[in-house]
């Protein structure tokens, strides 16, 4: 579909929806954001824009509510790479994880290739990763978005993530990000879209919008919900939650509300 844009005077294309950052896969359906499927039909975190509102396509790590929280539990993989150095220009870094990984675990995550030196070489450098090989519990390849800039010695210390979107929990994390918010209820292991931008509703056991000027909502783990900024305890020692979004609705009329503008990730 197109239209003419007076502005730009010339003609530009018009869109309901947007994939980025990932694709449908061959074999995959069209998934709605209402829609959970046992069946992967999208890479995981291909984002989807539509109307006001963004969301990533996520793997549920735990059974999800809806309008609850949506908490990143990867962790981190601290290894060696393999004896083998991996040349300038190789799209391919191989690590030695004595896990057992299933193809792709790492797809869609980040590594970190050390070269410590500061002030003079920097840190290192840090990859997208594309895709990634099955590893039976001794190393595993990884595929990389972009070509090594830097050569990757033998036995050089790395550090690995999966998607951020790989693996979301439900629950008290302490130590866990809210990285997005599921529209609908979701089975553990099933797809899902994951809503990280845009208006939402959400649940909060204090009363936002009551206090004038009191707009800024953070993440309050320990109950599924949102904590108005006010309070929030800004001091030396506290703990400071996540901040999330802010609130919407002009709430001089009706006191408080809880439809909010979600600001995780655009």
């Amino acid at each position: 579909m197109h239209r003419y844009e007076p502005i730009k005077k010339k003609v530009a294309g018009v869109f309901d929806q947007l994939l980025t950052a990932g694709h449908k896969l061959p074999t995959g359906s069209i998934q709605r954001i209402h829609e959970q499927d046992t069946v992967q039909n999208y890479t995981i975190g291909t984002r989807l824009v539509m109307d006001d509102r963004v969301f990533r396509y996520c793997k549920a790590g735990s059974a999800l509510r809806d309008l609850l929280s949506g908490m990143c539990a990867i962790s981190q993989t601290e290894v060696y790479t393999h004896a083998t150095a991996s040349p300038v220009g190789s799209y391919s870094v191989t690590i030695l994880d004595t896990t057992v990984r299933a193809a792709n675990y790492y797809a869609g995550g980040y590594i970190w290739i050390m070269r410590y030196a500061p002030g003079t070489t920097g840190i290192g450098q840090l990859h997208r990763i594309k895709s990634s090989a099955a590893g039976v519990g001794v190393s595993v390849a990884l595929t990389l978005e972009e070509p090594l800039a830097v050569e990757c010695g033998a036995s050089t210390w790395i550090t690995a993530w999966p998607s951020i979107y790989s693996n979301i929990q439900l629950g008290i994390l302490p130590k866990a990000s809210l990285v997005c918010i599921p529209l609908i209820e979701v089975a553990s292991g099933s797809y899902f879209w994951g809503q990280t931008w845009g208006p939402i509703f959400v649940q909060c056991g204090y009363s936002p919008g009551s206090k004038n000027y009191d707009r800024e909502l953070y993440w309050k783990s320990d109950h599924y919900g949102v904590l108005p900024g006010s309070e929030v305890v800004f001091t030396a020692g506290s703990s400071i939650p996540q901040r999330v979004g802010f609130l919407l609705p002009d709430t001089a009329v009706v006191g408080t509300d809880n439809f909010m503008m979600l600001q995780i990730s655009p």
